[in-house]
C-alpha cells in the first residue's frame, strides 16, 4: 500500500495544476489548501506535503525523500529546485526530532530557481525571506573530518532574511533575522548579528547595520509598509481556486 501511495503520488504530481491535483493530493495523504498552485513536479517518497493559501510551486521541482514539506501562504517557490533528504539521519542520535528530514518555508517567500536545497537535517525559512539567482547550496548533513562521522542539523534563514546568487550555507548556519548574504558567500554556523550584510569565505559582516534599506520597511504593528509583487494572488492562483 506505501508502495502504491507512492506511485500515485507521484502521478499525480505530474498533472497541470488545477483544484482537481489539489484535491487527489489531499486524498492521498497531504494538505494542500484549493487556492494554492502546484504546477507539473516530482513529489518522490515524501511523508506529507502542506502547502497553504495562494502558494505557488512552479515547473520542474522535485521533492525527493522528504519526512514532510511545508509552504506558507503566498509563498512562490520559482521552477527547478531540488528539494531532498537522505533518510538515514532520521534515526541519528544527533537529530533534531521536529526538523530532521523536514523542508519548511514560511508565508510571503520567495525561491526563484536551480538551487539545491538539503533538508536531511532540516531546513527553516522564516516568513518574508528569500533565496535569490540561481545555484545557492543549503546543507543541512556533511561529513565531520573532527569526529569521523556523518553529521547533521537544522539549518536556518530567520524572518526577512535574503540570500543573494550562488552563496553556501553550511550544515547547521543560521542566517540572522532581516541580513543578508552576499553573492557567493559561505555562511558558516555563527552567525548572530542581526540587520547585517554578510559576505566573503567564510562569510563575516561587512556592513554592521543595513536596517535603513528599503526591502525591511515596516509599519509599527510589524507588517510590511508595501507587499511584494511575488506576493499577490496571480491570474494563475485566482483561475485555480
Amino acid at each position: 500500500m506505501r508502495r502504491l501511495r507512492a506511485v500515485l503520488v507521484l502521478i499525480v504530481g505530474v498533472l497541470p495544476a488545477s483544484t482537481t491535483k489539489n484535491k487527489l493530493l489531499n486524498a492521498l495523504g497531504h494538505d494542500v489548501h484549493k487556492s494554492a498552485v502546484i504546477d507539473p513536479v516530482v513529489i518522490f517518497n515524501v511523508g506529507r506535503m502542506q502547502v497553504d493559501s495562494d502558494a505557488r510551486i512552479s515547473i520542474g521541482n522535485v521533492f525527493k525523500n522528504l519526512r514532510g514539506a511545508r509552504v506558507g501562504s503566498y509563498t512562490l517557490i520559482g521552477p527547478w529546485n531540488f528539494i531532498w533528504a537522505n533518510p538515514k539521519f532520521r534515526s541519528s542520535p544527533e537529530a533534531d526530532p521536529e526538523h530532521v528530514g523536514v523542508f519548511s518555508i514560511g508565508k510571503s517567500c520567495l525561491i526563484t530557481r536551480r538551487h539545491n536545497l538539503d533538508a536531511s537535517g532540516g531546513i527553516v525559512i522564516s516568513d518574508w525571506s528569500g533565496l535569490a539567482g540561481r545555484s545557492i547550496t543549503m546543507m543541512s548533513h556533511s561529513y565531520d573530518p573532527k569526529r569521523h562521522v556523518m553529521a547533521c542539523a537544522v539549518t536556518r534563514m530567520e524572518e526577512s532574511s535574503f540570500v543573494a546568487s550562488s552563496c553556501i550555507m553550511a550544515v547547521g548556519a543560521t542566517l540572522p533575522e532581516r541580513s543578508v548574504l552576499a553573492m557567493g558567500a559561505v555562511l558558516m554556523p555563527g552567525a548572530t548579528a542581526p540587520h547585517a550584510l554578510y559576505a566573503g569565505v567564510p562569510a563575516k559582516v561587512v556592513r554592521p547595520d543595513i536596517s535603513d534599506w528599503v526591502a525591511f520597511d515596516y509599519s509599527e504593528d510589524g507588517t510590511r509598509t508595501r507587499t511584494p509583487a511575488h506576493s499577490l494572488p496571480n491570474p494563475r492562483v485566482l483561475k485555480n481556486r
